[in-house]
């Protein structure tokens, strides 16, 4: 029986066996009513509970759906590749697994628990997305990052086909939106672009947005929640989604019809304002947007021309995957809205 295979054989202990057992601790850190919700617990064991494991805090995912619990089993799967990995160090910033335990017939998982503060924590804080040089250093913390993963992931290199594969799950699961058509043009714009060249491939995270990224003491300190990865895929994936997440929402805490303080002509004018900004406008936003693209694309090799249709594929990707039908639609109606390509890096679009 193999590794893999054993992590999904339920041992006689279960979630409740961890969370009651005498001198245990347990503390819910997150949950959510998205289609797949998780329960996410730090949960101290009574000492030995884990023989090769640490001693101390450990972390627990409970699945509340059978969706969930399908995607605890993706990401157990993925911490089972990445432990077979020799990150070095780095391997630090990676959860461990531990554990699978049964929950009312649904897997759990345990992991180590790693130290540090959501990225998210500090982005949502007052004016911390108008000023530059703070935005400046997640851009900076979130590619260096993701530049040790890929060059210590690097696998054969590959003829990119990322927006072709997209624009055919985007087919599947809106066949028959009205917007569909247009969707594809973008994609097939992309494709074309980056389909002529070839990049390593590397592990990819699949969510790599500020959320699942943890800070401390001025670094990444850890990331989490791995349940969309693959342990072979296109790294182009991960940079173009911190780009997109990180614009998504400047506009959170601005009302309706209103500038967003510290980006000038960004106003919050509806879903997907910060993606059209940070794509096609000017300012200093803009421009840091760019410029993390074109660092991630150079480093692995490939033209910094590239940045705008690996967007308008990363774009489609969210479309194409969430698990949430409304988020999911909303992705898709704004890459249509969005020009096949910019005319220059700093030009208005054609």
């Amino acid at each position: 029986m193999t590794v893999a295979t054993k992590a999904f054989q339920p041992r006689p202990r279960s979630v409740h066996d961890l969370l009651f057992a005498p001198g245990s601790r347990g503390v819910l850190i997150a949950t959510s009513k998205d289609p797949d919700a998780k329960r996410t617990l730090v949960v101290t064991p009574p000492a030995g509970t884990f023989v090769d494991g640490p001693a101390g805090p450990v972390a627990m995912k409970i699945p509340v759906t059978v969706a969930a619990a399908g995607a605890i089993s993706r990401e157990t799967r993925m911490l089972l590749a990445l432990g077979e990995i020799d990150l070095g160090e780095f391997g630090r910033t990676v959860p461990s697994y531990l554990e699978t335990l049964d929950s009312d017939g649904l897997p759990a998982v345990v992991t180590t628990v790693l130290r540090g503060v959501p990225m998210s924590v500090a982005y949502h804080r007052w004016l911390h997305t108008s000023r530059q040089r703070p935005v400046a250093e997640d851009f900076a913390l979130a590619g260096g990052w993701l530049r040790h993963l890929q060059l210590a992931t690097a696998g054969e290199r590959a003829r990119i086909t990322w927006a072709g594969e997209v624009a055919g799950r985007l087919r599947t699961r809106w066949s028959g939106h009205p917007k569909l058509e247009a969707a594809q043009v973008r994609l097939a714009a992309a494709d074309r672009q980056l389909r002529s060249h070839r990049v390593a491939t590397t592990v990819v995270h699949g969510d790599y947005w500020f959320g699942n990224l943890l800070v401390d003491g001025g670094r990444i300190s850890g990331v989490v929640d791995w349940e969309s990865g693959a342990r072979t895929g296109w790294p182009l994936r991960d940079l173009v989604r911190f780009a997109l997440s990180y614009c998504l929402y400047l506009d959170r805490h601005t009302r309706p019809g209103h500038e967003v303080r510290g980006h000038h002509g960004l106003r919050r004018t509806g879903f997907g304002a910060g993606i059209r900004y940070g794509l096609l406008e000017t300012g200093w936003l803009p421009d840091l947007v760019r410029l993390y693209l074109r660092t991630g694309l150079d480093t692995l090799g490939l033209p910094t021309t590239l940045w705008y249709g690996a967007a308008l594929a990363g774009l489609g990707e969210i479309a194409a995957s969430a698990n949430d039908d409304e988020f999911s639609a909303q992705h898709l109606e704004l890459l249509t809205s969005l020009p096949c390509r910019p005319l220059t890096d700093g030009a208005e679009p054609r």
